[in-house]
């Protein structure tokens, strides 16, 4: 990656077009993704990962498109106080009945990254496991 795409940050324009999307109708509900690992070999996403501060709750327009994406890669809830520091709390989401407020979720096991280091540790493996596999082709019980 070059170092012009390395110190990009958020986008203005999306945040503004996100917040002008809410005033259409407030019938339309939307979701956007926080990060997608995506690998050249095989090609295809390696896992989606969302950002949340401690606590936060998986919305119900999270829970419908968590849901459709665990179908083809896995989900992932990356929580913390502190985004530049960490520590970051890692789980698998496993599915979730998005109609109860707030979703009830179901949880994978949690990784405890302490460091950005370790959290890059974690994700190497992560895609070290989606490269064994040759992708994820439909296989996600057991994924990493």
């Amino acid at each position: 990656m070059d170092d012009a795409k390395r110190d990009l940050k958020g986008s203005e324009k999306r945040d503004e077009f996100k917040r002008r999307h809410k005033d259409l109708n407030r019938g339309f509900y939307a979701t956007d993704a926080d990060f997608c690992l995506v690998s050249k070999t095989p090609p295809g996403t390696v896992a989606y990962l969302d950002y949340k501060g401690s606590g936060e709750p998986v919305t119900f327009a999270e829970a419908i498109q968590y849901n459709e994406w665990m179908q083809s890669a896995p989900v992932y809830i990356v929580e913390g106080k502190n985004p530049e520091t960490g520590p970051f709390e890692i789980v698998r989401y496993l599915g979730a009945d998005w109609k109860p407020e707030p979703p009830d979720v179901n949880w994978g096991e949690r990784v405890l990254a302490e460091t950005w280091a370790e959290l890059g540790r974690w994700e190497l493996a992560l895609r070290a496991e989606y490269k064994r596999r040759g992708g994820w082709r439909g296989c996600l019980k057991g994924a990493a």
